[in-house]
């Protein structure tokens, strides 16, 4: 890498490339800051398409260019190809700003057209003729629920097909799917012609591919040096601050008044039969779990499973309707609803005039643009809804019907089934089969009430077999439900990851530290094996890989951190110290932002592996700079304490681990790229978390380059590791809640 020159014109050369990458990691914060007040065309039009943001660009570029050259880095070819590689791209996005075009065209179904409208709206000649042969709507199956949005088009006897993550190209022109009309007979689609823009772009991104690999294996980089001094005396010892772990707090049980029994028997078979919810087919168990966690933050109330609480609240609505289970945690909803305490039941939500008490406090607070208001009140009245949806049939869609046209259609017991052809006998079954039902479980006839679950489980294989899951399927996804409901371990996991990491550090006994060392081992691999389920299970379950939301990414980033852990642990102490507790606590995030996950069909242009791949791979970058983090706070510490040898190994280690760590979000981000050109037909569109992502890698590229003196000493380092991760945390957290953006699904 860099060496230090004292030589004044290198040195003035230098500093002009610190100081203007720093005012453009500046400028990129503060644009996701407006972006989320003024818009984001405002943004982009007065930041991201100015010529001073551009010349900002530029001028890095040159002085950069001109360093290169100075500094002959062509004798380093590893170090020489990776910052041409970022020169490349650079001249790539260039060349988009400079040369590419973009606008938009509407076709009805076989009308044609040799213009489209520009960013501006003025139309513009393109040069062929292009007609809309067919539009449709592909579903997933046996729901209403889109998987694809599928155009085909006609240019100069020429078809072009175009769907969500396959663009249509025709004459250096890319044809993207964008809209369509709500008669299914016309579409609206995005055209982008950047024909050199993309190829010398991905030149770049090949470029930096090779080189970044190369650079983990070569011998002639620092990386090797920071190795073997990362290496050196394994012996560690730090203060750790001792975190407070506080019990969850005590939940009232229901009362003891009489209740229908719902045996746990009759329950299972009610789980396994499926519905239509959420554009979904699923076991009723799955929504059962989703409703009973709804209300009162756990999957289980008063010993009864989730799918008997759900049932209770089909078959004896008079006593789960006051039973004190909805969790009600803000103290104006409590107010609003008379109650003491946070438990509320399904009749304190009424007044006695049979009116909803928070129906005019949440007018009022609508209509005079009360924000505050609103919030307090929205969790209470989610709730409340979630029940009247029950109520309503919205999660009993159990009886398929199949029309004369192949058209499935679901319904719930009581719903009016209109003009369907089916006869008499059948009709009675689903008009009936669960007043039925209902009467054997109130009058405790067991074995007449699990024939008829049975009944209609059979009913639906026979009438969807097509699109109803298998019966293993089914089972799995139960599975999955009744592991992944189980809070426990997660809080177990941070608590023996807490005690190991403080006895690790601060004892001086090695036979106590030879002992958590030994406990520390057999965890991650516990751990390992729990998280490698719960991902494998739910990848099956939902027939994608688990990571298109925060939950499924932070899940994957705790088994990420394992396996770097369980990889790098014999080598490096501190890991085996720290990779445990990061691990963790990326599932207790997991748990607190979302305590029941929806499994839930993929929007169609998130089906695509390139954005799986894209989403691993920026997960162990991640997971490497958390374990950074920890260390750093560790050599902190340790320069505290005057352990100035340990101080200097543990900055070592993490300068060794920041070249896999940059490497990976790197590739990370320009796979991220790729997809999105595939996807949106551009491979960079200054969305904020993509530029968060940008503002971390240019953040933590910076130690890399061992010329910069103010991080030549250990504590610098340290210290610059500990804040550089605040770029993470808002990369994936704050974008999500703070900032507006295309990612807010993730």
């Amino acid at each position: 890498m860099w060496l230090f020159f004292d030589h004044t014109p290198m040195k003035h050369l230098k500093n002009l490339i610190l100081i203007v990458a720093t005012a453009i990691i500046l400028v990129l914060i503060a644009t996701t800051i407006i972006e989320s007040s003024k818009g984001t065309p405002f943004v982009r039009q007065n930041i991201y398409s100015s010529l001073w943001f551009i010349l900002l660009w530029a001028v890095l570029a040159v002085a950069a260019t001109c360093y290169i050259v100075l500094r002959k880095l062509h004798r380093t070819p590893i170090v020489f190809l990776i910052h041409a590689s970022f020169l490349v791209i650079l001249l790539g996005a260039f060349a988009s700003w400079n040369m590419s075009e973009s606008g938009n065209i509407h076709l009805r179904h076989g009308e044609s057209t040799n213009l489209m409208k520009n960013s501006e709206g003025e139309p513009e000649e393109l040069g062929f003729k292009v007609a809309l042969k067919d539009f449709c709507v592909v579903t997933y199956p046996g729901t209403d629920a889109p998987m694809d949005y599928v155009t085909t088009l006609s240019a100069d006897s020429h078809d072009i097909k175009v769907s969500m993550n396959n663009i249509g190209s025709y004459q250096d022109y890319r044809f993207i799917q964008s809209g369509y009309d709500s008669d299914m007979q016309g579409t609206t689609l995005i055209l982008y012609h950047d024909p050199w823009g993309i190829a010398i772009t991905y030149c770049g991104y090949a470029m930096l591919f090779i080189s970044l690999i190369a650079a983990m294996f070569s011998k002639r980089t620092r990386i090797r040096s920071l190795y073997r001094k990362a290496l050196s005396q394994q012996g560690s010892k730090a203060l750790l601050p001792l975190l407070l772990l506080t019990a969850p707090a005590l939940v009232p049980s229901a009362s003891a008044q009489e209740r229908v029994k719902i045996d746990s028997n009759i329950a299972d078979d009610l789980g396994r039969i499926c519905v239509l919810y959420n554009s979904r087919i699923t076991p009723l168990n799955t929504v059962a779990t989703s409703f009973v966690t709804k209300l009162c933050g756990k999957s289980t109330w008063d010993g009864l499973s989730s799918t008997q609480v759900f049932a209770g609240w089909i078959f004896d609505v008079p006593y789960w309707e006051t039973v004190k289970m909805i969790e009600v945690k803000d103290s104006k909803a409590q107010e609003l609803l008379g109650i003491s305490g946070k438990w509320a039941s399904f009749s304190d939500f009424w007044d006695s005039y049979n009116n909803y008490k928070l129906d005019a406090p949440l007018k009022e607070a609508y209509k005079k643009g009360d924000t505050k208001l609103q919030k307090q009140l929205r969790d209470a009245d989610e709730k409340f809804n979630i029940i009247r949806m029950l109520y309503g049939g919205e999660m009993l869609k159990m009886f398929p019907y199949t029309d004369r046209r192949g058209n499935m259609q679901w319904f719930a017991p009581g719903e009016p089934l209109g003009n369907i052809s089916l006869d008499e006998k059948e009709l009675t079954f689903i008009k009936k089969s669960m007043d039925y039902l209902a009467e054997s479980i109130i009058t405790g006839d067991k074995t007449r009430a699990e024939e008829i679950a049975k009944k209609i489980y059979s009913y639906q294989h026979v009438r969807a077999k097509s699109v109803v899951p298998t019966k293993f399927r089914i089972l799995t996804e139960i599975l999955y439900n009744r592991i992944n409901a189980h809070h426990f371990p997660v809080i177990l996991y941070l608590t023996i990851s807490l005690l190991l990491a403080i006895v690790s550090t601060v004892s001086l006994n090695n036979k106590k530290r030879k002992v958590a060392s030994t406990i520390g081992s057999a965890l991650i691999w516990v751990m390992l094996v729990h998280t490698t389920l719960l991902l494998a299970l739910r990848w099956y379950v939902s027939s994608h890989l688990p990571m298109s939301n925060g939950y499924e990414t932070m899940q994957f980033m705790a088994w990420a951190t394992l396996i770097v852990t369980l990889l790098m642990q014999k080598r490096f102490l501190p890991i085996r110290q720290f990779g445990p507790l990061l691990s963790s606590f990326a599932l207790l995030v997991a748990m607190i932002t979302d305590s029941n996950p929806q499994v839930t069909q993929l929007m169609p242009v998130l089906q695509s592996p390139l954005l799986s791949v894209h989403v691993m791979v920026i997960m162990f970058s991640y997971a490497f700079f958390g374990l950074m983090a920890l260390i750093a706070i560790q050599g902190i510490a340790a320069h505290y304490r005057r352990e100035m040898e340990q101080e200097s190994r543990l900055a070592a280690l993490s300068q060794f681990l920041l070249y896999p760590a940059v490497a990976l979000i790197a590739i990370g981000i320009f796979i991220g790229a790729v997809w999105a050109n595939v996807s949106w037909g551009r491979y960079w569109s200054w969305d904020s978390k993509e530029t968060w992502a940008l503002i971390t890698m240019l953040i933590y590229s910076a130690p890399l380059h061992s010329d910069l003196k103010w991080l030549r000493k250990p504590l610098h380092i340290h210290i610059y590791m500990l804040l550089a991760f605040l770029s993470v945390l808002m990369t994936y957290f704050g974008v999500n809640y703070f900032l507006s953006g295309m990612h807010s699904y993730a």
